[in-house]
């Protein structure tokens, strides 16, 4: 619903629209907002007449495009960002780091480290995120401080975790947040976020499911995220952690974003409903804390799924554009590790080598999808932006969250700019950026986004944030030595 404000039209001779085919035109159009959302959006060469009162801004053949969406993050994490080194990551590094860190936190921490997060995120073309983490309402506090909008999920833990002690206190904060109507004005919404199928019980996760679907709320959680969730499970449930969301009913509720998905199987696949789950697909991360999920398997199964950065601790990066690139492509990766590659490697002939060809050729073939750009774009735009059935996003449509971006096709990054969607799909453009708009609201001015992290804003939050990492890592004996 659009809120009360000035009615804006932006108009271009270059914005990327949804087509009837469920693909991606570029096209001339005049968009209408008013408050946070998109009112009315005009195909046409010549728009109809201004509205009266309306303020005009005419972006010539500037590249109008859906602001990104990042599926999944903890962005206060960035606050741990290179900390543990390489081996932090051999074995579960988020029991065996993180978990020391984020019993230490406190909410004014949180809040802290989650501007500084949300600022790199903003820079990097991020107008929403999915945000999934401990500290409740400061979760939500720190976006709105920046400007940036999303979708807060406090964590709610009580079998192992930092969580653990504090579900009520993290249910009340999911409802606060989700009754708050000043934060919906700034484009914040809310979801429960039950952690992990290992850290939750069951009884926890009936009553998660009772709620959402009382709110009407979607679940956040991740899921078959690796081999110590999967060992637990299995041990007191004798199932998958998928097997375990339906004998406890949570499957045939609300919808529900599924985090990573490194250990689903063909089964547990077809338990899901691709009406109501989502996948999240986190491929940088992964790759640090264990290894890329099956993502071409699960598009085979018919199944949604978004692509998300996570957290900078475990990835270093907020950019979306370099996840895309990794998606594009996965489906060479497979040919390198192909029994045809192996036995080249130890018989090296030209029919090993042809082998190795006709892996390669099949396996370009199978997955051709993910590496079209509008099929890549589309699990940034519109495939998260879809996920919360209180908001609509990652689109330029009547009804949606007004969150665009506004690219110079001139910067280097873009030129020549043959294909916009193949720039935005496989390029480094971020500085190409112009303008953000986050619900109805430029970030740093129309113009300004390149300009905030040299903003008196941005140095204020990083003079408080570097003071409590200072902190924290002294009390836990993590600090320079």
């Amino acid at each position: 619903m659009a809120a009360n404000g000035p009615t804006l039209e932006l108009r271009s001779q270059r914005v990327v629209l949804p087509s009837a085919s469920g693909d991606y035109v570029v096209a001339p159009a005049c968009i209408t907002i008013e408050g946070t959302t998109i009112t009315a959006v005009d195909r046409v060469n010549d728009p109809r007449p201004s509205s009266p009162g309306a303020a005009v801004h005419d972006f010539g053949d500037r590249l109008l495009t859906p602001a990104f969406v990042n599926g999944h993050v903890h962005l206060a994490m960035s606050a741990f960002r290179g900390l543990g080194g390489v081996e932090a990551t051999r074995g579960n590094v988020v029991e065996d780091l993180y978990y020391t860190l984020e019993r230490a936190l406190s909410p004014a921490d949180i809040r802290a480290f989650v501007r500084v997060g949300a600022y790199e995120s903003l820079l990097a073309g991020v107008g929403f995120v999915w945000e999934h983490y401990y500290g409740g309402t400061a979760l939500a506090e720190g976006l709105a401080d920046t400007g940036l909008a999303g979708v807060v999920a406090p964590t709610l833990q009580d079998l192992e975790g930092p969580g653990v002690g504090g579900l009520d206190d993290a249910l009340a904060a999911t409802e606060s947040i989700a009754h708050s109507s000043s934060l919906r004005e700034q484009g914040i919404y809310a979801a429960l976020g039950p952690h992990a199928t290992d850290t939750v019980s069951d009884r926890t996760w009936r009553q998660v499911a009772d709620i959402a679907a009382r709110l009407g709320l979607p679940i956040h959680a991740h899921v078959a995220q690796s081999f110590e969730e999967f060992n637990r499970v299995w041990e007191r449930a004798g199932t998958t952690p998928v097997g375990l969301l339906a004998q406890t009913g949570v499957l045939a509720g609300s919808n529900m974003l599924l985090v990573h998905g490194l250990y689903l199987s063909k089964a547990d696949l077809e338990r899901l409903d691709p009406s109501r789950h989502t996948l999240g697909f986190c491929p940088f991360s992964q790759l640090q804390f264990g290894f890329c999920a099956d993502a071409a398997g699960w598009s085979e199964a018919g199944l949604p799924w978004c692509v998300a950065t996570d957290c900078a601790a475990s990835n270093d990066s907020m950019n979306l554009q370099k996840e895309l690139r990794l998606v594009a492509g996965d489906r060479g990766l497979s040919t390198r590790y192909s029994p045809a590659f192996n036995r080249f490697l130890t018989t090296a002939n030209l029919d090993q080598a042809r082998a190795v060809q006709h892996h390669r050729s099949q396996a370009f073939t199978r997955h051709r999808q993910l590496a079209t750009p509008a099929f890549l774009l589309s699990r940034v735009w519109d495939c998260p932006g879809s996920m919360h059935p209180q908001v609509k996003l990652g689109t330029i449509e009547p009804g949606a969250l007004a969150n665009l971006l506004v690219w110079d096709p001139q910067h280097p990054s873009m030129w020549p700019m043959h294909d916009p969607l193949a720039a935005l799909a496989m390029g480094d453009t971020c500085a190409a950026i112009e303008s953000m708009m986050v619900a109805g609201r430029f970030i740093g001015g129309l113009g300004g986004l390149q300009q905030i992290a040299r903003g008196p804003d941005y140095r204020d939050a990083r003079v408080e944030a570097d003071r409590r990492l200072r902190d924290l890592l002294e009390r836990l004996g993590l600090g320079p030595r």
